[in-house]
């Protein structure tokens, strides 16, 4: 029991010590008189006023700006890719139709007989009488 009472009261001076620390200063400087400031005249503040404004047109002028051609990179993007698919699927188009050329083609040979296929009229055949 004696050593809580001690870490505790250890504890309690740190944070009473550290509290007047953070007060001195607060207490020290109270005291003076403060001189008493003159307000600037109005004609500094409407020069400033109208160079912020100035400077806050051309701030927003450029974010338009930048705003349009970020909008007008993505519309040119968007083309682009529209370009590339209207390409590929022309290209796939192509393919799919030699590739149905050459079916036909190699169906139509199939089909030829080995002999006697041709365009010449065909006899009876080998006939015994």
């Amino acid at each position: 029991m004696g050593k809580h009472s001690v870490t505790s009261g250890r504890i309690w001076r740190t944070i009473v010590v550290s509290g007047a620390m953070l007060a001195t200063p607060l207490a020290a400087c109270g005291g003076g008189q403060h001189a008493q400031t003159t307000p600037q005249p109005a004609t500094e503040d409407k020069a400033a006023a109208d160079q912020a404004a100035a400077d806050k047109a051309a701030a927003d002028k450029a974010a338009a700006d930048k705003a349009a051609a970020d909008q007008a990179a993505i519309d040119q993007k968007a083309a682009d890719d529209k370009a590339a698919a209207d390409k590929a699927a022309a290209d796939q188009a192509a393919a799919d139709q030699a590739a149905a050329d050459q079916k036909a083609a190699d169906d139509a040979a199939a089909k030829k007989r080995p002999r006697g296929g041709g365009d010449r009229p065909r006899g009876r055949g080998f006939v015994l009488a």
